[in-house]
């Protein structure tokens, strides 16, 4: 047990190191498929100590959402198709990680294959509509009061306040008329299919992360250093970068800003400022 304390530990270290690069990870909303992942491993250990720690520690969204569900009763009830186990991994201590694997392989499940206790307390259909009315400038007024006896649009409600956003609104229009869906696609005029709406959510890292990490490696920023962080410590916004550098995607407008140390730090600011930029603020290529 010292020693898998130990792995995780080394572990919690390097994500923290390289989440600390950016300006936004304790300022968005948590990561679905990584809560759900993390719920996984809680209920395989049946302990909630070390993300209790990230969560108070260091403020992690995915970390927050996932104690939050635990100390609720929210277990996963899909124990029986994953293991909790060490594999074989260059990057790790000792050359391994401890990680959730499918039953009888090495495989790290992906977050959405957990099935949760809590999954059924509320509709994702309608929830989407919600965010997605409110995303859009909606009042919050008639759906507080709605909230009181309708678990969906309270669910809505907790998420839009934490940040939760959707991301594809541009699909999207209001119908205009009270007769019809209060929204349809915008180019077929047919009713919105909730199954079409993205929630910031949804993604397994935050996009935010993933444009500074981008602009640290192409200003001069270690690639290996992100690969390193990605394959031991599961940490999939370092992936994501790693892959986008990979694939040749550039920042547009990186001759805004510079890579250099501010208060023994090293940050990523417009040029000739000490504040560490949004990633929010990098442009990509394939944007």
């Amino acid at each position: 047990m010292t020693k898998l304390i130990a792995g995780c530990a080394v572990l919690w270290m390097a994500t923290v190191s390289a989440r600390a690069q950016s300006a936004d990870w304790t300022e968005v909303i948590w990561r679905e498929p990584q809560v759900r992942y993390l719920l996984a491993d809680m209920t395989g250990s049946g302990k909630a100590d070390l993300y209790r720690k990230y969560a108070t520690r260091e403020r992690d969204p995915d970390s927050r959402e996932a104690i939050r569900l635990w100390d609720a009763g929210v277990r996963a009830v899909n124990m029986a198709d994953f293991e909790r186990k060490w594999v074989t991994n260059r990057f790790g201590q000792d050359g391994r990680v401890f990680r959730v694997v499918q039953r009888g392989t090495d495989r790290t499940i992906l977050g959405n294959e957990v099935m949760l206790s809590n999954d059924g307390t509320f509709q994702q259909g309608p929830m989407r509509l919600v965010l997605l009315d409110l995303t859009l400038g909606a009042s919050l007024k008639p759906y507080e009061a709605k909230a009181k006896d309708d678990a969906t649009v309270a669910e809505a409600l907790r998420r839009f306040r934490d940040g939760g956003r959707v991301i594809n609104t541009y699909l999207f229009t209001r119908s205009g008329t009270d007769a019809a869906p209060p929204f349809v696609f915008k180019d077929s005029g047919k009713p919105a299919d909730p199954a079409f709406i993205r929630l910031n959510s949804d993604l397994p890292y935050p996009e935010v992360n993933v444009r500074y990490f981008l602009a640290d490696m192409l200003l001069g920023g270690s690639r290996d250093f992100y690969h390193r962080t990605a394959e031991a410590a599961h940490e999939m916004g370092c992936q994501e970068a790693v892959a986008r550098y990979d694939a040749g995607v550039k920042v547009t407008n990186l001759d805004q800003f510079e890579r250099k140390k501010v208060d023994g730090k090293t940050l990523i600011t417009r040029k000739g400022s000490k504040e560490r930029i949004s990633g929010n603020e990098i442009k990509l290529n394939s944007d």
